[in-house]
């Protein structure tokens, strides 16, 4: 009988949830989420336009000292840009990216080496659960980027995983950063034109670079109707 209830007390149990660092990518207005391509791989994240700028946020569940890396290497970082906020030289600081959450003597110091930019996380042994950091990113060139996330109770020399993008040609063809009638102006004086070339690509109206300007590249744009850049 002893042996029943002391089974039943384990197995009848909720499940105590693990304690974590992690990550949420958001538009530049920080809140809004960006959406993942595949929710069976969440950290893969839907294409943005060159120009787009995302903000993201380190989090946590735990109350305790924490250190960590955000960090772009090598070729990606012709792609993507990492930055942070409010510099405060005295501190060597920028006390902008960090949130009360993560403590009264948190600090965000610049990490770089060569073929290595980024920064580097210190929440203080003062961390509540919350919202801890924030340091933006923008999209600077087509092609791919991923940015590091690094747990240093996990490893100081390999990410836990990476941030996936994938930028895609702007549909913000004025650059006035939203996609909206007057862009698709532009698009529309180039509609049916059939000798777009490199760089050009007739102000960038033909969005899959084939040399005409048709419904294939219509619905390229639509895909981004009334996004923001920045």
């Amino acid at each position: 009988m002893r042996k029943l209830i002391i089974l039943l007390l384990v197995f009848g149990m909720a499940p105590v949830a693990i304690g974590e660092v992690s990550t949420r990518v958001c538009r530049a207005d920080g809140n809004t989420p960006l959406e993942p391509n595949d929710p069976n791989f969440p950290f893969k994240y839907r294409d943005i336009m060159v120009g787009t700028w995302l903000t993201i946020i380190v989090d946590s569940n735990i109350a305790e000292y924490w250190s960590g890396d955000l960090t772009i290497e090598g070729e990606d970082m012709n792609y993507g840009v990492l930055s942070a906020r409010d510099f405060n030289v005295t501190a060597d600081d920028w006390e902008g990216s960090h949130f009360p959450a993560a403590g009264a003597g948190a600090q965000v110091v610049t990490y770089e080496q060569t073929g290595l930019y980024g920064f580097s996380l210190y929440g203080h042994s003062s961390a509540v659960p919350g919202d801890w950091f924030i340091i933006d990113y923008n999209a600077i060139a087509v092609g791919d980027c991923d940015v590091g996330f690094y747990d240093h109770d996990v490893s100081w020399e390999e990410p836990i995983y990476y941030l996936e993008f994938s930028h895609v040609r702007t549909r913000d063809f004025n650059n006035d950063t939203k996609v909206d009638f007057a862009d698709f102006a532009l698009f529309a004086l180039y509609w049916q034109e059939t000798d777009c070339i490199d760089p050009n690509w007739c102000e960038g109206t033909d969005l899959d670079t084939d040399g005409s300007v048709d419904s294939n590249d219509l619905a390229l744009f639509a895909d981004y109707w009334l996004e923001k850049t920045r």
